[in-house]
């Protein structure tokens, strides 16, 4: 199955300003110096709802009756095996660093890779992306609670600083080091009912 990754920018760059400590007035950060490091892990169950071979399109419904449409990658040869009725176990972790990077520091990285399960065996794949790159300071508004940031690409974005107090470890021309790491894992498994119905057949 095709692995769907989120990782929005704007987002995580929100999350990279945000402060560890408490209301606690905060040195100037040193190079090299870890701001943020955070982790977490998710998971769900979704059921099988309708399968287009021809579409490629597999509809799911999650725990809350809600529905969300999937796209499946040629490469995943294993979508002929999944069927209405099927639960889909899905996990999803993430892990995120931010340091303060040496100054004129520029790193715009990225590594993917996926795992499928061999043809004929019960569909499952895993998706595992890594990011790398520099984020330079342009402006802050302490006022406000906003930062203007310049990505290695050349993008510009302005995000809401959540703890102000992080503010006080940064200045205009700082340049942020961010590492996060994406893992999703997908894996389908044949409803109570389906499982009956193989199992006397044979």
């Amino acid at each position: 199955m095709k692995i769907v990754f989120s990782g929005l920018v704007l987002g995580l760059m929100t999350i990279c300003l945000m402060a560890c400590s408490k209301n606690v007035p905060q040195p100037s950060a040193q190079p090299n110096e870890t701001l943020v490091m955070s982790s977490e892990i998710e998971s769900t169950v979704a059921k099988v709802e309708a399968v287009d071979l021809k579409a490629r399109k597999v509809t799911l419904s999650s725990l809350q009756g809600d529905l969300f449409i999937i796209h499946v990658s040629k490469e995943a040869v294993n979508l002929r095996r999944v069927k209405k009725g099927d639960m889909v176990d899905i996990s999803y972790g993430r892990e995120l660093t931010v340091w303060l990077a040496e100054p004129g520091s520029v790193a715009d990285e990225q590594a993917t890779a996926v795992v499928r399960a061999k043809p004929g065996s019960q569909p499952q794949g895993m998706g595992v992306r890594e990011s790398n790159f520099t984020a330079k300071i342009l402006a802050m508004d302490k006022v406000n609670e906003l930062a203007k940031l310049e990505l290695a690409n050349g993008s510009v974005v302005v995000v809401k600083v959540q703890n102000p107090e992080n503010l006080k470890k940064l200045k205009v021309g700082d340049t942020l080091g961010i590492s996060y790491l994406e893992v999703v894992d997908i894996a389908v498994r044949k409803s109570s009912k389906q499982s009956s119905k193989q199992g006397s057949k044979r």
